[in-house]
């Protein structure tokens, strides 16, 4: 008996440690890898905002971003934990996707099984990662504590006595209102299936008893936060930043943006993915009609219902389609897949949990061989680090390289076309605080607020360097500070709005500034002052 029970422990065991080396393969092979690229434009802002961070700064009142501030902390902190390096935000994102992989495969075996799990583990992952874009972005973080919130609303259901995962569901909704409010999908739609289990079961106590422990976990996460910043005498730019900004900056909820939205979802992260979770939705839907909520997968299902079309709408407010802004969708679709797959087998295959082993290796051996050059890649930084442990495993392009051999490190650079990045890895700081001009976006007073304060950094703080490096999309929106290129390049003004004080900007530049050359493409300005 007792090697019966010592060999069951070890299968289990091992079962577990393949599981999770798979989910470790999985999200390892959706990142990017530092040693060979830059993160996009606002991963890379937030990195640039994390250095500052541990330079004592403070988010919106020194730099200027949009986004709220738990995601710059957790650049700064992935950066104090390597030294500096892009490698430690790397492993916070893999901790995070990791994390989320664990606790939604740990919540959908026990509700489906674990070939289901296996497959909508699979799918949300990738169709993540089909989104990525680079990552770094604050809504990749959002995934893990939607399905924190997506565990705590089950333990709340099977615990109800035990307040705690009500407490842990309204934690999350904090957090992610933190990195970004678009991002509470899931704490809403936990949220309304406590209202409908109140409704249907008239347990009206139970249902205000989650409700104050829910709003408690949602303050105290808000107001130490909401404290420090006003302590810092930054409160009042933080809400004008995240807040009055980007309520301006949102085009507004429209029908042909969410069904534009869902045409580019559909089509980023996976059309088949996608058309497996609406069959799965409309199943699901079905199956709550004829069922009711009297089951625990009863539940899973209304809260995947109605949690999916408030990301939609969440997603699509800016009017606005980036692929990131989908990561959110993620779950939903994975989650879906795996649902219609547990139908499928349970018709079909009752007896599949059998194969699940064989299920495993198919699924490690799919996402080993669709990441070959991934592995390579990482086979490359691991080789350098072994032939040369001091050497430098962070990407730096040839602008970076010209400004960190060209100026000394307590000199300024600002780069002309938002790509903070290149100061954040050449170690300049800006001059300035608002970091995306010439654009301010929005024709309001806190743009002309914000432009004026540029002005006022550039001219009193002049840097060193201006580094002209504007994308070949943003060629349409953004004027070349070469006058030449300027009148070549025709900016769309209707679908722009440029600084109200941009031409005496372009003066000022003129004036002080004299091209000394270009360096990949991207012309360099040294200030007249400093030549020698």
């Amino acid at each position: 008996m007792f090697n019966q029970i010592s060999l069951r422990f070890r299968s289990i065991s091992s079962a577990s440690v393949t599981t999770f080396i798979w989910l470790g393969m999985l999200a390892m092979g959706i990142l990017s890898n530092p040693y060979f690229s830059y993160p996009g434009r606002d991963g890379g802002i937030f990195l640039y905002v994390g250095s500052l961070i541990l330079k004592g700064k403070i988010p919106y009142l020194d730099v200027w971003e949009n986004k709220g501030p738990l995601i710059f902390y957790i650049n700064a902190l992935g950066l104090l934990v390597s030294g500096g390096s892009r490698w430690g935000v790397w492993f916070l994102e893999l901790l995070f996707f990791f994390g989320a992989g664990v606790i939604g495969y740990v919540v959908i075996k026990r509700l489906i099984g674990l070939i289901p799990a296996l497959f909508a583990t699979f799918v949300w992952i990738i169709a993540a990662g089909n989104v990525l874009q680079g990552g770094n972005f604050s809504e990749e973080y959002s995934l893990l504590f939607s399905f924190i919130a997506l565990w705590g609303f089950f333990k709340s259901l099977e615990l109800p006595q035990k307040n705690f995962y009500s407490l842990l569901v309204g934690i999350s909704l904090g957090l992610n209102i933190l990195l970004r409010p678009n991002n509470i999908s899931m704490q809403i739609a936990a949220a309304g299936v406590y209202f409908f289990l109140a409704v249907f079961s008239k347990e009206w106590r139970i249902f205000f008893t989650r409700t104050v422990w829910y709003g408690i976990g949602l303050v105290v996460v808000i107001v130490p936060v909401v404290l420090y910043f006003a302590s810092q005498g930054a409160l009042t730019e933080m809400i004008n930043v995240v807040l009055v900004f980007n309520v301006q900056y949102s085009n507004g909820f429209n029908l042909a943006g969410i069904l534009d939205g869902l045409i580019n979802a559909s089509h980023s992260m996976g059309i088949y993915y996608v058309s497996i979770a609406v069959l799965g939705y409309v199943l699901a839907l079905w199956s709550l009609i004829k069922n009711g909520l009297n089951s625990p997968l009863g539940k899973f299902l209304l809260i995947l219902l109605i949690g999916w079309p408030i990301e939609a709408i969440l997603s699509a407010l800016s009017g606005r389609n980036y692929p990131h802004y989908f990561i959110g969708w993620a779950p939903y679709v994975g989650l879906l897949c795996g649902y219609t797959i547990y139908l499928l087998l349970h018709k079909f295959a009752p007896s599949s949990d059998k194969y699940s082993a064989y299920a495993l290796v198919f699924f490690m051996v799919i996402t080993f061989i669709s990441n070959i050059n991934d592995w390579k890649d990482y086979g490359a930084v691991f080789a350098q680090k072994i032939s040369n442990p001091s050497v430098d495993l962070d990407y730096r392009d040839p602008v970076a390289l010209y400004i960190m051999e060209n100026t000394s490190p307590g000199q300024k650079v600002f780069v002309w076309g938002f790509r903070p990045i290149i100061n954040f890895v050449s170690g300049r700081e800006s001059p300035v605080s608002y970091l995306p001009y010439p654009l301010i976006h929005v024709k309001t007073l806190l743009g002309n607020h914000w432009a004026d304060q540029f002005y006022s950094q550039l001219t009193t703080d002049p840097p060193v360097l201006v580094v002209n490096v504007i994308e070949l999309t943003d060629r349409a929106r953004i004027p070349d500070l070469d006058p030449v290129i300027r009148k070549k390049n025709k900016i769309k003004y209707k679908e722009v709005v440029l600084a109200q004080n941009l031409s005496e900007s372009l003066d000022f530049i003129k004036e002080n500034y004299i091209r000394i050359g270009a360096v990949d493409g991207c012309d360099i300005y040294r200030l007249k002052t400093s030549m020698p």
